[in-house]
């Protein structure tokens, strides 16, 4: 197959004032198909200009979460096989050459896994929560669909499906900066904490609290973020908050407080056994014990005795 020839492949893209970023994405498609559908949700910006400049076809449809609308822009696709992007991501010269090699020789899978190259402003992110990172954007539309979650959107079948994977990247613009990426954290905790209220039972103490722990810790030094740099350290920090606001934000009013103060309790009854368990006068048995415990006591009833007479300096306090 000629080189310049484009492919029978239908790209699916949805936008929402995407002015800024909708030209790179439909340049890096313009020679791969030969079929490019939009469905644009009423953008105030000139997004719809700009794609049908670039000879996309362009349908205005009202915002119905992402699923609705990737599924919208694939019942309007010329040809069954569809490539489904955002207006932030672009396609790869390696993956490009893989597609074309693929349908040279005709597809032998049902959908394709590609792997994403994700981007913080202009730096690339190597480490961390964001890699490796693979997707199924390539399949057969007879055979898949979207899902109808609100958010993370996936794609899935009635049937079993042979999957597959492409050489290449998808290069995801993902965000510009630290307030873009805080408020995509803001934006998708709430589209989660709904989904996870349609729940019967609420999420425990562990999800809340704990998970967001363990979420920085392993995408921040288990996974090396910290080598990404300070794009690393945002990255696992808005990592973890996301895992706390999801789960916090399905909570009724209240608990979440209440779940801070049982795990601040049960920390401290942690650090407490452990801090008398290596106290110099836990060695000691019989006599000296009973003695050293006698002591312990008094010292105790001296402390309350006396407690009108102690002091606090403003570092004592935590805000």
């Amino acid at each position: 197959m000629p080189a310049s020839r484009p492919l029978q492949l239908s790209v699916v893209i949805i936008t929402l004032n995407e002015v800024k970023r909708i030209g790179d994405c439909l340049d890096s498609v313009r020679d791969l198909a030969d079929d490019v559908v939009v469905i644009d949700a009423h953008s105030r910006d000139a997004t719809r200009a700009v794609c049908a400049g670039r000879g996309a076809r362009v349908f205005e449809r009202a915002w119905s979460g992402y699923s609705a609308q990737k599924n919208f822009g694939n019942a309007r696709a010329r040809h069954d096989w569809v490539l489904s992007l955002d207006a932030d991501e672009r396609v790869s010269p390696e993956l490009a050459a893989a597609l074309r090699a693929e349908f040279a020789r005709g597809p032998c899978d049902d959908a394709y896994s590609i792997r994403f190259e994700n981007y913080f402003g202009r730096q690339r992110i190597r480490f961390g929560a964001w890699n490796p990172e693979y997707h199924v954007r390539l399949f057969d539309r007879r055979l898949l669909a979207w899902n109808e979650d609100d958010v993370h959107e996936s794609l899935c079948s009635a049937v079993a499906v042979r999957p597959g994977r492409l050489r290449g990247c998808i290069r995801h613009m993902t965000v510009y900066s630290r307030a873009q990426l805080a408020a995509k954290t803001d934006r998708y905790s709430a589209l989660f904490a709904a989904k996870v209220r349609r729940r019967a039972r609420p999420p425990g103490l562990s999800k809340v609290w704990l998970n967001p722990m363990w979420r920085f810790v392993r995408d921040y030094a288990v996974r090396l973020g910290a080598f990404d740099g300070a794009a690393g350290a945002a990255i696992a920090w808005e990592s973890a908050r996301y895992t706390h606001l999801k789960y916090a934000r399905a909570l009724p009013a209240g608990r979440p407080l209440r779940q801070l103060q049982r795990l601040t309790m049960a920390a401290g009854c942690g650090l407490l056994a452990l801090s008398l368990a290596q106290a110099p006068w836990a060695r000691f048995r019989g006599e000296n014990y009973l003695l050293s415990a006698r002591i312990a006591v008094a010292d105790i009833d001296d402390d309350f005795t006396n407690m009108n007479s102690l002091s606090f300096d403003d570092d004592d306090v935590v805000v």
